[in-house]
């Protein structure tokens, strides 16, 4: 396996295929951060992630994480470790001090913790997003089931 910073224009394929086989949304290519990691296996894209890093800060957001769910549970493990990691030293490289990072899928909390040092930070929340253009009306890829099937109020 190798792996490679991502190209949005040729790997949004591979990544929405791959958020459609988990049942995720698909996450907007222009709300995905350009930097980003692919894992290959035989030259062919299996696993993926993206970085944000907020501009002035040593701050960095790991979100997007996913894989191939065709692959076998053996190469599933390593393009995970190796996607994370790489995720990880992109942050380095850019200077980050602290990344963050936010899944709602076991086996990734799990995996965090056991084989990449992550500390749980949070373990009841909410989270929120706001649309200021009002563009986005199918928020799945945001949202988990039950909110995106119904709307909530806190007012």
């Amino acid at each position: 396996m190798n792996f490679r910073k991502w190209n949005l224009k040729t790997d949004y394929e591979f990544l929405t295929k791959w958020w459609k086989q988990w049942d995720f949304g698909i996450v907007p290519i222009e709300c995905l951060p350009p930097l980003g990691i692919m894992i290959e296996k035989e030259d062919k894209p299996i696993c993926g992630g993206g970085l944000y890093i907020g501009q002035g800060t040593a701050f960095g957001f790991m979100e997007w994480v996913v894989r191939d769910k065709n692959i076998s549970d053996r190469d599933s493990h390593k393009a995970l470790k190796i996607c994370i990691d790489e995720l990880c030293k992109l942050a380095i490289d850019n200077e980050c001090k602290l990344v963050y990072t936010v899944t709602g899928t076991e086996a990734l909390q799990k995996r965090y913790v056991k084989y990449h040092n992550f500390e749980l930070a949070e373990n009841n929340t909410k989270t929120f997003v706001y649309d200021i253009e009002n563009k986005y009306k199918d928020k799945e890829f945001i949202q988990d089931e039950i909110e995106f099937n119904k709307k909530i109020s806190y007012k």
